[in-house]
């Protein structure tokens, strides 16, 4: 059966496109902080597949790095650049990451 139009729009966000699209590039395709774009960069990348990170892996935390960014570190926040249900879809793609799900 084929989606219609408008319930093709009501999808949730996917998130393991938008990691692909977004985070990849510096936390690497696994999350493991080894992306291409890192190359440069004074420190490594956090692994996102690790099982804890410094700033927590709550969903709260995540969700704030992910919208706020973490001062002092390329990485940038995505608040203005990602809507609510798709910075919640990423929260939630870690989690698979980190083999919660």
């Amino acid at each position: 059966m084929a989606l219609t139009t408008a319930a093709a729009q009501a999808a949730p966000p996917d998130g393991k496109a938008l990691y692909t699209t977004w985070c990849a590039g510096c936390h690497g395709p696994k999350g493991q902080g080894d992306g291409p774009d890192a190359k440069g960069f004074d420190s490594k990348p956090a692994s996102l597949a690790a099982s804890s990170y410094k700033r927590g892996t709550s969903d709260k935390a995540v969700l704030k790095i992910i919208t706020k960014g973490v001062p002092g570190t390329p990485m940038d926040g995505y608040g203005n650049k990602l809507k609510d249900d798709q910075r919640d879809a990423l929260v939630q793609y870690l989690k698979v990451l980190r083999g919660e799900k």
